[in-house]
């Protein structure tokens, strides 16, 4: 078996933690190889856990656009008894399609007859149901930060996605520190692949490499930011238009102290560096976020977080905890 499903104590829940040379490997190009195979039974796990990769990441998106609209009905005196359902309501069918199901059904069915060249076509039905509003998610997450940007100025984006983090990152990631460093990358590794259809296809390919001291994991493009800036390389649809405020105009520790970050972005290097490092005394899952949309995004995850090398302190004025310093500076990207 090319994959390994297991579960983990850590989070609660089965997850992919296959070998380094597949972990990158969209489930939806491993479930086609299963079929081919005549392996049957991998390929219907396979099959079923892509749909769940697609409905996590849905579900983590819709949760972050009605945040940002309670967010903004707040920030602009509505009644507070109608910020919360207000926010729910203005968001509420993107929850009540069932995204995936009938595609997933009739995928199984082809599977259980033999159907290799109907469960392929399902198969990517499936994908596309949750890729088409996952664009339009993203776009429209682009946008509501642009808006509290102009509106309330450049911290309002900060406020924001402090306003959601819990409900977003903190509860994914609340069990890290009990998660062993291979796992960490296989959660990583999970959102970006299923969740955003990263790689060039479409199909949620990731690059990941192993180093000495960490974990290299790498889009080209990501799914979500990368696609937002570069365009989509499936359909050829361009970068999505940037309004006047749709980056930050004046650098901020919180946007890696440079400017021209798209809003949508920089909920990395406040989810990740910024906010955890502030917490915890390191950054969570650092990343080499440059400015050329044609660029690779790559992230990194450490198998010790108390080696995290140096540069990715002092970007989002962190001082690395003195017992910990290995040596000197290492270099950085640029951009």
């Amino acid at each position: 078996m090319p994959f390994k499903y297991a579960y983990s104590e850590a989070i609660g829940r089965e997850l992919r933690m296959d070998e380094i040379d597949t972990l990158g490997t969209s489930s939806q190009t491993l479930a086609e190889d299963a079929m081919r195979a005549g392996r049957l039974d991998e390929a219907a796990v396979l099959v079923s856990y892509f749909l769940k990769e697609m409905q996590i990441m849905h579900g983590i998106l819709t949760t972050w656009v009605q945040d940002i609209m309670r967010f903004i009905l707040e920030k602009s005196g509505a009644q507070a008894d109608l910020v919360t359902s207000g926010a729910a309501a203005l968001i509420r069918t993107f929850n009540t399609v069932p995204l995936g199901s009938a595609p997933h059904a009739n995928c199984l069915r082809s599977l259980a007859s033999n159907n290799l060249v109907s469960t392929a076509d399902w198969l990517d039905r499936m994908r596309l149901e949750f890729k088409i509003p996952h664009e339009l998610l993203v776009a429209w997450i682009q946008d509501l930060l642009s808006y509290c940007a102009a509106t309330w100025g450049e911290e309002a984006v900060l406020e924001t996605i402090l306003h959601t983090h819990q409900s977003i990152w903190g509860d994914r990631y609340a069990a890290w520190d009990r998660m062993t460093p291979w796992e960490k990358v296989a959660l990583t590794v999970e959102g970006m692949r299923g969740g955003h259809f990263s790689g060039a296809k479409r199909r949620g390919d990731v690059i990941v490499r192993e180093e000495d001291d960490r974990f290299v994991i790498a889009f080209d493009p990501c799914g979500s930011g990368g696609v937002l800036r570069r365009g989509d390389p499936e359909t050829g649809r361009g970068p999505y238009p940037i309004t006047e405020h749709g980056t930050n105009h004046t650098p901020h520790l919180w946007t890696w102290q440079k400017t021209g970050v798209h809003w949508y972005c920089a909920h990395c290097a406040i989810a990740m560096e910024w906010l955890p490092g502030r917490t915890r005394g390191h950054p969570l899952r650092p990343l080499d976020h440059v400015l050329d949309p044609g660029a690779p995004c790559v992230w990194y995850v450490y198998k010790d977080e108390r080696q995290t090398r140096d540069y990715h302190y002092s970007r989002t004025g962190l001082v690395k905890p003195t017992d910990t310093q290995e040596g000197g500076e290492q270099a950085q990207p640029n951009g």
